[in-house]
């Protein structure tokens, strides 16, 4: 369980200890600087803590996005910071530093934004999530106390949760026709306990229930197949979008949600051309080539988002025309739908194995994506070709670490190195330990 250490002046009628309850923390009340790092010491070390100014005036969300993200180490908001067990030792030591310097006396100013520069004045990575229209505040007197409280009271918690559970960009199908009630779905979800996996794992099997009714190869199955393709679509915007509304982030979960895409989709195809078999038709080279062009773009984009992960900047004329355009409204739709993202792609394939034949489904998935690889690349090989700036050494190790080499790439790597070495213009990398890991057999 979580910590919430409260310290400073209790104000009367706050819910300050309330809201913090209800986001699991128990509370612990602290007079000064010198019971608050008592207590600090006293909870476990594998264990979430946070210092919270019980002057704190806000909005729940405010406290949720800044307490409770699993993915941070440190975080804070106005009053309040917290660590994870990862961050708990620059936590204590800013507690400690703090206490000495204030002698341990009761707390007036906000101890919580003390430790937090003190945080920074160490170096350490906080993490201060965006709150836009959201209160987060420590007021210094009744007057500001109740012109804070007035701000929490006009703006809806709730509606701010729900929005910001949705990306912010998204396709032009998903935003518009699936967005506006799935988020209400993952609210629904959250409030029964259900967890982002387990949503992605009801997609999953609609999808397979979805591909079996394709495999009948009757209309009947065609249209069921098509309708239920949608509804695994609706899950898999749900699972996302749940994780934002109740910040169940992990990494399994991401792990999940992109290989559960994969299998759903290639599982579909394998059914529409079984349905197709039935039928006289046989489309499994078609069906094969979807699978072999989808793959080969989700690797392209895999390894160009790696590469530029961290990059400092992108001045080439590829990337200013398309900032240039992202001014232009109707262009942006029209961009994000050209790439046929998997919002547009699943609709299209829904629709066409509903109204028409297995072929054409696939004669068109493959023209529409071999359309989408080819204008994505071609983008992105001229922002590569006329890049000006500089990609740090993240990018290279990401992008080794995409090598999945069996052993006997692995046995020509050895015996080639030395021959490799001696290569005219071979030049060894200006940082190989953190471009190539350490047990990687190629040339360092």
């Amino acid at each position: 369980m979580s910590t919430a250490i409260l310290t400073g002046q209790p104000v009367p009628g706050s819910s300050i200890e309330g809201d913090l309850r209800s986001l699991g923390f128990d509370v612990r009340v602290a007079a000064d600087a010198a019971e608050a790092e008592t207590l600090l010491a006293g909870v476990p070390g594998d264990e979430r803590v946070a210092l919270v100014d019980a002057r704190f005036v806000g909005h729940v969300h405010a406290l949720r996005l800044g307490l409770t993200d699993p993915r941070f180490p440190l975080a804070a908001i106005p009053g309040a910071v917290t660590a994870q067990p990862a961050g708990r030792q620059a936590l204590t030591r800013a507690m400690a530093r703090e206490n000495s310097a204030g002698g341990g006396t009761t707390l007036v100013d906000s101890l919580a934004d003390r430790i937090l520069t003190a945080l920074d004045a160490d170096g350490a990575d906080v993490h201060r999530p965006e709150l836009g229209s959201l209160v987060a505040a420590v007021p210094a007197d009744p007057q500001a106390r109740n012109e804070a409280r007035q701000a929490v009271t006009d703006v809806d918690d709730e509606a701010v949760r729900l929005k910001s559970a949705v990306k912010s960009r998204d396709g032009f199908f998903t935003t518009y026709c699936i967005s506006p009630y799935s988020r209400y779905i993952a609210r629904w979800c959250a409030r029964r306990g259900l967890t982002p996996n387990q949503v992605t794992t009801a997609s999953l099997l609609t999808a397979l229930i979805a591909a079996a009714c394709a495999a009948t190869g009757t209309r009947g199955g065609f249209v069921a197949a098509g309708v239920l393709l949608i509804a695994s679509f609706v899950l898999d915007c749900t699972d996302g979008q749940l994780a934002r509304y109740s910040l169940q982030y992990s990494t399994l979960g991401a792990w999940l949600d992109a290989t559960f895409d994969r299998a759903k989709e290639y599982a579909y195809y394998a059914g529409l051309a079984l349905g197709a078999a039935r039928g006289g038709d046989d489309v499994w080279a078609l069906a094969l080539g979807a699978m072999v062009l989808q793959t080969c773009r989700h690797v392209v984009d895999f390894s160009f988002n790696e590469a530029n992960h961290d990059a400092t900047a992108n001045t080439s004329p590829t990337a200013a025309l398309s900032d240039k355009l992202d001014s232009v409204g109707w262009t942006v739709w029209v961009r994000r739908m050209i790439v046929l993202p998997i919002g547009e792609r699943w609709a299209m394939i829904a629709v066409l194995t509903a109204a028409t034949t297995p072929r054409i489904t696939f004669y068109a998935l493959l023209i529409g994506c071999a359309f989408a690889a080819t204008y994505t690349t071609a983008g992105r090989v001229l922002r590569s070709l006329t890049r000006r700036a500089e990609r740090t050494d993240r990018a290279a190790g990401a992008l080794a670490d995409l090598a999945d080499s069996g052993p006997l790439a692995q046995g020509f790597a050895e015996a080639l190195k030395s021959p490799a070495r001696r290569l005219p213009g071979f030049t060894a990398p200006s940082s190989p330990s953190s471009a190539v890991p350490p047990s990687s057999p190629w040339p360092r």
